[in-house]
């Protein structure tokens, strides 16, 4: 008798595991798997076994952006002769315009001097900024620190702010700490005002890398995104607040 395929295996592993999906208050542990390996199977295998209390949302474009760091090569030389102004009028820092100007687009930087910076608010029509503290990627949507693989930016109308998402497309992409990524990411950040409603962006921090990875993989097509159920997201948003968690 020939052994089991191994795709046949990783095809019951799943069905097992979803079998088992904790109904009510789930412990952590029914989740040890989450960022620490590839889910077995891969992103199609996972597809087909979404658990049945997951909604699914649609197909979304997905691509990314990361922290405007004013180190990079292209900022470092630009003549500082703009203006970073505190909400109350103070300067921040001086920056090169087009610095400043791709600062205005973006929303999040980090300064030469290490400083993390965000946009807060618009006075006489011209952008304000916060010095960020306790935030070590800036922040998101109000009170959400960014996290690098796991915020997402939304359009709110579609998905409301705070939703646990679930992305089967990134099970597997490679962490910087070995890990794997789960496909579990949270709605954080809201796409800027021009993105069309079916385009998600996953923060990527300071990560180059990352960013030619997933253009190589899941940027190359629409992925399908579906909203965790209750219990799952109670458990995720558990184990995640201390890293998005901000009150300013």
């Amino acid at each position: 008798m020939s052994s089991p395929h191994p795709t046949h295996l990783a095809a019951l592993f799943l069905l097992l595991f979803f079998i088992t999906w904790p109904r009510g208050d789930a412990p952590a542990s029914h989740f040890s798997w989450l960022g620490h390996s590839e889910c077995p199977g891969g992103p199609s295998a996972c597809e087909k076994f979404v658990p049945s209390g997951f909604t699914a949302l649609g197909q979304f474009k997905l691509s990314h952006y990361k922290v405007l760091d004013e180190a990079a090569d292209q900022w470092r030389t630009e003549p500082k002769e703009a203006m970073l102004l505190s909400r109350d009028g103070h300067v921040i820092a001086h920056v090169g315009r087009k610095f400043k100007a791709k600062l205005e687009e973006e929303g999040t930087a980090r300064l030469l001097d290490g400083r993390m910076v965000n946009a807060e608010e618009k006075v006489g029509g011209q952008w304000r900024y916060l010095v960020i503290q306790d935030a070590p990627f800036g922040i998101g949507a109000p009170g959400y620190k960014l996290m690098p693989y796991r915020t997402i930016s939304v359009y709110p109308k579609r998905i409301p702010l705070g939703t646990v998402l679930y992305i089967p497309a990134l099970i597997g992409f490679p962490l910087p700490n070995s890990e794997m990524h789960d496909g579990f990411v949270f709605a954080h950040d809201m796409n800027e005002e021009h993105a069309v409603d079916s385009t998600i962006q996953l923060f990527l921090g300071f990560d180059d890398r990352a960013a030619t990875r997933l253009q190589q993989a899941a940027m190359k097509r629409h992925v399908k995104v579906y909203r965790a159920d209750q219990d799952t997201s109670k458990v995720l948003n558990r184990r995640f607040k201390a890293q998005f968690d901000w009150s300013g």
